[in-house]
């Protein structure tokens, strides 16, 4: 596997100044949702806990918090950096936003939840006002760990975090919706049934040649875009939408230089966009995201055949990459006729200005009362050291960058390299044996 470069096509100096821009951004991130989950959430959560703040009560603010944490978590990598997202159907995604609603996504990016939270903050998708909706996230348990945003998205946001055991997860699954729903309160969940984002390792590449060979077993031609769907517990999500609701398909496709990201995954040239490729767009070469979407048509029943469902919405997700890796290929621009059938998704960005400046004041004023002016110093400069050391070391042991969320290429180089010691640990103790 070769490195892939932490600036693409850009010399040394370049490089330092993009990384600098980045990991500040990244640690702007860090600072304000810091704020928000010690100040806003953990004490409602606390409240609720011991019974004196009602659920009810709490869900309602939970969604008010969210609403105003989500302008700093997109503000930077999807607007401020150049990202521009493209929708080919603004209709079907703001009737998704009127109700309880499933959105399933391809993986092929490790912000798939950023633009899952855009789209449901903005309240004009098309020509015409639409509903802002809380979004929530079926995602893999160990982001919950992660510090600060996997935190706030656990306590506050109270996403499902599955182990991908279907034993284990169907339970998990269907108290978190039958709260919602106890509780009344509304929101579009977004899940990516593919369920893992593969790199370039070996352990991945054997994992892409098992989703072909299911692929093969089940009468399908080898997908060479997207991972096989991992369909058991999407019949325990149709709680979601109580049979009938808005059933969303998407697939997002990444376009950066004229290239597509999520190429083939057997390709070496694939990019796994994440934090840090957004936010290098101030640098001149942002990324484009083109979000496909249609209805599906299920019925909560037992006729529902989940696995059957999954694959034809998968073999249409492949086919939609497959179309723009070639069109691609032609020319600087896709010259195929769905095209001119894609709106630009216009950001607020005098509200998204607005909120971080309204978040500065509110951290300074915090501080200045209780006359903390310096242990936040200290705090925004700690925080700065520990991103820019976790990403540059796990960078360099994982030869990626892997920022779904912050820390997490460093966490994931921990992690890799552990399992790797008790690895050798074990062969070791195998031959002397």
């Amino acid at each position: 596997m070769t490195r892939q470069p932490l600036v693409q096509g850009a010399g040394l100096f370049k490089t330092l100044l993009v990384m600098l821009f980045c990991h500040m951004s990244v640690t702007f991130l860090c600072v304000n949702v810091m704020f928000d989950l010690f100040v806003a959430g953990i004490p409602i959560y606390l409240l609720n806990m011991i019974g004196i703040l009602p659920s009810q009560a709490f869900f309602k603010l939970t969604t008010l918090i969210t609403n105003w944490t989500t302008p700093i978590v997109y503000g930077i990598p999807m607007v401020i950096s150049g990202t521009k997202v493209y929708i080919d159907n603004v209709d079907i995604l703001n009737s998704a936003k009127e109700r309880d609603s499933l959105l399933l996504a391809n993986h092929g990016s490790r912000i798939d939840w950023m633009v899952g939270m855009m789209i449901g903050h903005l309240t004009k998708l098309g020509k015409h006002p639409g509903e802002r909706c809380r979004v929530g996230f079926v995602c893999e348990a160990l982001i919950q760990m992660m510090p600060l945003i996997g935190w706030y998205r656990k306590i506050i946001c109270n996403d499902i975090f599955v182990w991908r055991s279907f034993d284990k997860d169907a339970p998990t699954i269907k108290k978190n919706i039958s709260s919602f729903k106890r509780y009344n309160e509304q929101r579009m969940l977004f899940l990516s049934p593919e369920g893992v984002i593969v790199d370039h390792d070996e352990k991945d590449m054997k994992y892409i040649l098992q989703c072909r060979q299911f692929s093969i077993n089940n009468g399908y031609t080898p997908f060479e875009y997207v991972l096989t769907p991992r369909y058991k517990g999407t019949t325990c999500l149709l709680d979601q939408i109580d049979g009938d609701g808005p059933f969303v398909s998407a697939c997002l496709v990444f376009v950066r230089d004229g290239k597509l990201l999520n190429c083939k995954l057997l390709s070496p040239n694939r990019v796994i966009p994440d934090i840090y490729d957004l936010n290098q767009g101030i640098a001149g070469k942002p990324v484009s995201i083109y979000v496909h979407v249609r209805m599906m048509e299920i019925k909560n029943d037992d006729q529902f055949d989940a696995k059957a469902r999954l694959m034809e919405e998968y073999k249409w997700k492949d086919s939609i990459l497959k179309e723009w890796d070639l069109a691609l290929k032609q020319g600087p621009g896709p010259s195929i006729e769905w095209f001119s059938q894609f709106k630009v998704v216009e950001r607020n960005v005098i509200e998204i200005a607005i909120n971080h400046v309204l978040h500065m004041i509110a951290i300074l004023t915090f501080s200045l009362s209780f006359q903390w002016t310096n242990e936040l110093v200290t705090i925004i400069c700690v925080i700065f050291i520990i991103v820019t050391t976790t990403h540059t070391l796990g960078w360099m042991v994982n030869q990626a960058s892997m920022e779904s969320v912050p820390f997490e290429t460093g966490i994931k180089a921990l992690i890799t390299f552990l399992i790797s010691f008790q690895e050798k640990k074990r062969v070791a103790m195998k031959k002397y044996v």
